[in-house]
């Protein structure tokens, strides 16, 4: 059947919704989850800056086979377990200050209603229909394995330890019959297939009508995305399964038993995109409204990051367009780096939002995010050092300090504004630059508009300087060019809320306005009143956090000596000369694999902070790393290096501090492609690179 044309993209209207992705209640929000409701909020609270009807609305996305498993783990309903995290998310965001109109959840009456209402016009439209599969099942649980937790090679590029939905390397969409080498993620151990009915939306009758929009410049889709879409569509779209076997934390499929012999749920993305419009239509219920005159009559701007870009791309506009539902518009954002890396606790790069939150204050973070954000698709590195100094030199040294400054000083020496200078050239070239502004916010460049902000304060802080009031306060003239100054940080204050909304109450307050609801109508120069004395604005950052060190202590040693256990026949006793960490013995299980011929005088990697103990009645103060690759077990050389010679992986220093054999087998290490591998860092001395020749890749460093 031929699919329901598209309909016209419609022009921003009164009626506005900005939507960010449903964060998934299994676990903490951290601070790279936060860029992207940071973003939609500036966005959100800029146009009800400027008058525009607009509702910031979210939920938690609260079904699927990670809640139902975790929940399980710690003996909770699903349902009870995905709460605690709706209301921790809830908490958190406020905290950054983000202020959702609405924030609901997946799991509820409106949603279920609402995703059984497409299911049943996409059925009525002959777009559904079943049909038998393959889908794994692992005999170890004895439970279907839906394809998030399915893990393999992906047979698009290569790339190991993908998960069965999407390659993260590629950004194909994967089924997880599709995997090379697949593990059962809960056990480890070989799924197989089995054959299941299920339902599946015909997602391949809508190529041409997605292209058309793809294509469509009035679509506002960025041309990174645009690329990715045309090379999806030329590989031509497959049908797309939408259901789910049991056990599943989710909603049945209606009338699936009868149809199939057995319980369906809906696949959690079909229901999860639903809930943008669940939580729109429950805050319209409280508020005497109707949610279709936001989604059918108004305008929506979707904000998500790129790894949910697929399924916001193709599956949700084509049951949007199904069900006769105007396109949305979508802004994706890249990732967020940590000091130039992914996100790692090993590292002390990892942050949740209540982490993040004991050193440094909210608006230091959405400063730092808005200083770079616009609509194009790259990652954003939240260097420390970089974020110090955008802080301390640039929030501080410049936009806070300027207003703290001219605020004290008017209500120091005067109480209040009463005069305010005529500087026409100023206040031109500021007027110049305020509609700049409004510019870059409309185009979600809030990177310009933070740039355009503090050339404003740079215009101010020049004047105040050149005025030097200081020298003679009780003049005339030095009165009124203060209360030009008094206006130009009100004006600042009105045109950074949208990102620093706490820093722009506490500047209305100084000027004897307690209010929340501030308006770009309050832009202007001829402000008079009395002033309060001003509390701190902004916080300077004294302190860097401190990087976790990788826990082993890794060291070359020279293997001196080597004979048989006197109780173990599979070990052997080596005697190890570490330079200036001194000579131990290490106990290793060695001797199937190697004779001690070809051990003796090698240079080799040992950990030396791991806690002694004895083995068989022999004490081992060391023990020498090897890959296992379940065939073969090779101990890691370092021939090039000196005896006593630390290695570490990348640029991360090794701890001293003493661990035990239960924390090392919790640390994992890969070797792929020759080098050993840990949090995407190379294992090296000084000299050289550890290469590890002729083990399969995939081997475990042990």
């Amino acid at each position: 059947m031929a699919a329901t044309k598209p309909p016209s993209i419609v022009k921003p209207r009164d009626n506005i919704v900005i939507t960010a992705a449903l964060p998934y209640a299994n676990g903490p929000i951290h601070i790279g989850h936060l860029l992207e409701y940071i973003q939609a909020d500036i966005y959100s609270r800029f146009l009800k800056l400027t008058g525009k009807n607009a509702l910031y609305i979210c939920a938690s996305d609260m079904h699927g086979t990670p809640i139902e498993v975790n929940a399980r783990k710690v003996g909770k309903e699903p349902e009870k377990f995905a709460l605690e995290f709706w209301k921790e998310h809830q908490v958190d965001f406020s905290n950054y200050l983000i202020k959702f109109d609405n924030y609901y959840q997946t799991h509820s009456s409106e949603n279920k209603e609402l995703a059984e209402y497409f299911y049943h016009t996409l059925k009525q439209k002959k777009l559904i229909y079943r049909k038998k599969v393959q889908v794994i099942y692992c005999p170890h649980c004895q439970r279907y394995l839906p394809d998030r937790y399915v893990k393999g090679t992906c047979p698009h590029c290569g790339a190991q330890d993908q998960y069965g939905d999407i390659c993260e390397k590629c950004n194909k969409a994967l089924k997880g019959t599709n995997l090379i080498s697949p593990s059962c993620s809960l056990c480890g151990n070989q799924p197989i297939q089995k054959e299941s009915e299920h339902y599946f939306f015909r997602l391949s009758t809508f190529s041409a009508p997605l292209k058309a929009w793809f294509n469509n410049p009035d679509s506002g889709i960025q041309p990174e995305v645009r690329n990715w879409l045309k090379e999806w569509i030329n590989k031509g779209l497959e049908d797309w399964c939408v259901s789910r076997d049991a056990p599943y934390f989710g909603f049945e499929i209606p009338d699936s038993k009868r149809e199939t012999g057995e319980k369906k749920y809906f696949y959690v993305w079909l229901d999860a995109p639903i809930g943008y419009i669940s939580s729109t239509q429950n805050y319209c219920a409280a508020h005497k409204l109707k949610w279709e005159d936001y989604w059918r009559k108004g305008q929506v701007y979707h904000f998500i990051g790129k790894d949910i870009a697929y399924f916001h791309f193709l599956f949700w506009p084509a049951m949007l367009m199904a069900v006769e539902i105007p396109l949305p518009k979508l802004t994706v954002h890249g990732f967020i780096t940590v000091n130039g890396g992914k996100m790692s606790k090993s590292r002390g790069t990892f942050f949740t939002a209540k982490d993040f939150l004991k050193l440094y204050s909210p608006e230091a973070l959405r400063f730092y995010y808005a200083a770079h954000l616009d609509r194009k698709l790259i990652d954003v590195d939240l260097n420390f050092e970089d974020f110090k100094s955008a802080i301390n030199t640039v929030l501080v040294g410049n936009l806070g300090n300027f207003c703290y400054r001219v605020l004290t000083f008017a209500e120091k020496n005067y109480g209040g504004v009463k005069e305010i200078a005529a500087e026409k050239g100023i206040i031109l070239e500021m007027k110049t630059q305020i509609k700049e502004i409004n510019k870059n916010y409309s185009e979600m460049d809030f990177k310009s508009a933070v740039k355009n902000i503090l050339n404003l304060s740079d215009i101010g802080n020049a004047y105040f300087q050149k005025s030097e009031p200081w020298k003679s306060k009780d003049d005339k003239n030095t009165k009124a060019a203060v209360g030009l100054c008094i206006n130009i940080a009100r004006d600042l204050a009105v045109m950074v809320s949208p990102i620093l909304p706490k820093f722009s109450v506490e500047v209305f307050a100084a000027c004897g306005e307690k209010k929340e609801k501030i308006s770009w109508k309050e832009v202007g120069f001829t402000w008079k009143g009395r002033l309060s004395p001003v509390r701190i604005l902004v916080e300077k950052i004294e302190k860097l956090p401190l990087a976790v060190k990788f826990p082993l202590h890794m060291v070359v040693g020279k293997i001196t000596g080597v004979k048989n256990h006197p109780h173990a026949d599979s070990l052997y006793l080596m005697k190890v000369d570490f330079g200036t960490w001194g000579k131990r013995q290490a106990v290793a299980g060695l001797k199937k694999y190697l004779s001690p011929e070809q051990l003796l005088n090698k240079k080799a990697i040992f950990v030396i902070n791991l806690k002694p103990a004895k083995l068989r009645g022999e004490m081992s103060e060391a023990m020498v790393l090897a890959a296992d690759d379940k065939v073969k077990v090779v101990p890691l050389l370092a021939e090039k290096s000196a005896v006593g010679e630390e290695v570490c992986f990348g640029d991360m220093d090794n701890s001293t501090q003493e661990i035990t054999f239960e924390e090392f087998q919790k640390l994992r290490m890969d070797v792929l492609k020759g080098r050993v591998i840990y949090q995407e860092k190379k294992l090296k001395s000084k000299v050289e690179e550890i290469l590890i020749p002729n083990v399969k890749e995939g081997a475990q460093v042990r």
